[in-house]
């Protein structure tokens, strides 16, 4: 009997967890529907753009825990999300040019990014991308092409495979901008002015070598910059890079400090749309 209703408290416990939130859902996504985000060009003046910041999105939890991985039935709907309230990808680059008054951005422009240069971003991100013509950045560690996460493995994530030379120029045909994220991902803000330089160049001039296109994307890997960073980014060439600040990319931002809203793979339905929202 006592074991019975046990089991009652928990099944009843299970479905007020559900309907709660499916009630935060419905009431975040009617404040999406009450109160739009504004275009990104309007009235007033180039307006700001949310910059998505996604790493892996991988079924395999074995790769890592949902900080950086986000699960692909999660992404698809998060994608499905965007298409279907009227969002359209766009580069950063088409938003720097915008914010210059040297063309126009789409209503709802959104842009999405991929940090490290995952293999599951081809395998898994790339088809679902596809599936509604979404375009994405993918910022690429060129030492590491090929190889594996060298960079944090083992001491702070486990092992996950790198996408070699073929995936990204499959990526790159498909539409899918390939930046910058250093030679070997270390923390820029603790190097020298010359190792900068170094990190910032070479890996610029390997991805260009390989994939014959300019890459005028960076990311800072860990978010570490500081403003020598900034001057060796110009001095490499690059037109625009992105932080791991959390916010809206902004005018007043450019060209190297554009901030991003990190999506997480325990991230709710109505935590994604709260993210997308929460800026404005």
């Amino acid at each position: 009997m006592l074991l019975a209703l046990v089991s009652l408290v928990f099944m009843a416990a299970a479905v007020a967890h559900v309907v709660y939130h499916d009630a935060r859902y419905k009431l975040t996504l009617a404040l999406f529907e009450a109160y739009p985000p504004a275009a990104a060009e309007g009235k007033s003046g180039p307006r700001p753009v949310p910059v998505l910041m996604y790493h892996k999105v991988n079924p395999d939890p074995r790769t890592g825990g949902l900080g950086l991985r986000v699960p692909p039935d999660k992404f698809a709907w998060q994608m499905d999300f965007l298409a279907s309230h009227g969002y359209h990808t766009v580069s950063l680059l088409d938003v720097l040019a915008a914010w210059q008054g040297q063309k126009k951005l789409p209503s709802r422009p959104v842009v999405i990014t991929f940090d490290d240069g995952y293999l599951d971003n081809y395998t898994y991100a790339l088809p679902i991308l596809r599936q509604h013509g979404f375009t994405a950045t993918v910022f690429v560690v060129a030492g590491t092409v090929g190889g594996i996460n060298s960079f944090d493995y083992p001491v702070r994530q486990p092992r996950n495979v790198m996408m070699g030379w073929d995936e990204i120029k499959k990526m790159q045909q498909a539409g899918i901008t390939i930046g910058s994220h250093t030679l070997n991902h270390p923390h820029l803000a603790d190097l020298t002015a010359d190792q900068q330089a170094y990190q910032l160049r070479r890996s610029k001039e390997i991805l260009e070598e390989h994939l014959g296109r300019p890459v005028d994307v960076l990311c800072y890997p860990y978010g570490s910059y500081n403003e020598e960073t900034l001057r060796q980014a110009a001095a490499a060439g690059y037109w625009v890079a992105v932080t791991t600040v959390q916010g809206l990319a902004v005018p007043a931002d450019a060209p190297y400090r554009l901030k991003r809203i990190r999506i997480r793979g325990d991230y709710s339905r109505d935590k994604f749309v709260h993210e997308l929202l929460r800026y404005y």
